[in-house]
């Protein structure tokens, strides 16, 4: 049924109605776990609330599956069982989200149309950042980037270039031999993370966490450096040079990586757009990794004829100076299709419902094959696991009646 309302996985949030300049690719170990691959990547991209109404939705199923089975026992209730089916959902619960987070899986890729298209993430960390994943340095920064599709990815650590500096030492020579890494650095203005790109990390200072100071320091060169505006985060705020000329809001995050983040960009859509037409603003989208999930949810695609034989550094320079000089036309914003926020208490309630129907409702045909695959193949082993068992019960009652005769006869002579 959902094949035949089936949609595609991907949406373009700044052109919706354009024709497709991008496909999600999965390779055939993601097909053959598809069962997993999907609902891992659904679960990925939930906000908080989305999160909730899930697990609300899994317990609900899975206390009227154990109310079923005891009832059909004709077994009398005894609590401490409740509390042992309770514990090992809970205990379930926490395993799918540990998988979740830090399993290594075969992850779906952006497949774009045209060679002169760059897929590119602008804000991504390594264990550089205080709260990055352990053991998350910047080459395991480039194989997830490199995994799911993207091109080039910007290191923006928390207030340090040391991970940025890791990923350029490896930087292949041509941009398009493998995926580049670019520095950047993720600042602080009050409680806002604006995210600082096009500086030289060997020459640029961090001397306050505050972004001011730091953007006195910031060389310009060929192109000037640029301030990005994170989410999630209070989109009326923004940030303003009072220092110094070298550094000023060019674009903002219509698409963030992180649940919070997810949940801003999906409730905050529309006033994002509006913003960014407001003070010309490109709109660009954000992984926000810190090394947990093998999902992307978005990805910044640009059009840059012969990026492919650029060194990276002139790589990071046409970025800049194609945002300067398209504006809000710059990129295209490529998302994840995924359940829309609830609205309303109905649809709140019934969120966990939806997640599945869009999981559902965007699979492909591969992906649907396998589905299939695995629920016959599951239903005929459990079938012949309960053949087993009939059939084992039935030898062993034929033996208690044999047993049992053969004890009568024998009484009676």
């Amino acid at each position: 049924m959902t094949a035949v309302f089936s949609f595609s996985p991907l949406v373009d949030v700044i052109h919706p109605e354009a024709p497709a300049i991008a496909t999600l690719r999965t390779s055939v170990p993601y097909d053959v776990i598809a069962p997993f691959s999907n609902v891992l990547d659904a679960l990925t991209l939930l906000s908080p609330d989305q999160y909730a109404a899930t697990f609300a939705l899994c317990a609900i199923i899975a206390l009227g599956l154990w109310t079923y089975r005891s009832s059909r026992s004709r077994a009398r209730f005894v609590p401490i069982r409740l509390v042992r089916a309770a514990l090992c959902f809970s205990g379930g619960t926490i395993a799918v989200a540990g998988i979740m987070l830090v399993a290594t899986r075969p992850m779906a890729s952006l497949a774009l149309a045209d060679r002169d298209l760059v897929a590119i993430d602008f804000h991504s960390h390594t264990d550089a950042s205080h709260d990055g994943r352990s053991g998350f340095d910047a080459e395991r920064n480039r194989e997830w980037h490199s995994s799911s599709g993207f091109d080039v990815a910007y290191v923006t650590d928390h207030r340090t270039f040391d991970g940025a500096l890791n990923g350029a030492a490896r930087n292949p020579a041509q941009s398009g031999d493998r995926t580049v890494l670019l520095p950047g650095v993720e600042l602080r203005d009050a409680d806002e993370h604006p995210i600082l790109i096009g500086v030289d990390p060997k020459r640029m200072r961090i001397t306050s966490p505050d972004w001011k100071a730091a953007a006195v320091e910031a060389d310009g060169g060929p192109a000037p450096p640029m301030l990005l505006l994170s989410l999630p985060g209070n989109i009326v705020h923004i940030p303003l040079d009072e220092t110094s000329g070298t550094v000023h809001l060019t674009a903002i995050e219509a698409a963030d990586g992180s649940p919070r983040g997810m949940a801003q960009s999906a409730r905050d859509r529309d006033a994002i757009m509006a913003l960014a037409a407001r003070l010309h603003l490109a709109v660009l989208s954000a992984s926000d990794n810190h090394g947990w999930g093998r999902t992307a949810p978005a990805w910044s695609v640009m059009r840059i004829p012969g990026w492919r034989d650029m060194t990276p550094a002139g790589l990071d320079i046409a970025i800049r100076r194609t945002i300067i000089a398209e504006g809000p036309r710059a990129i295209d914003v490529i998302v994840r299709r995924t359940a829309p926020p609830p609205g309303n208490v109905l649809e709140t309630a019934g969120g966990g419902i939806i997640v599945a129907v869009v999981m559902l409702r965007t699979m492909s045909l591969p992906d649907r094959v396998s589905w299939l695959a695995w629920s016959w193949g599951l239903c005929f082993v459990s079938l012949r696991i309960a053949r087993r068992n009939r059939n084992a019960l039935g030898a062993r009652g034929r033996k208690r009646v044999e047993r049992k005769l053969t004890t009568d006869v024998d009484a009676a002579a």
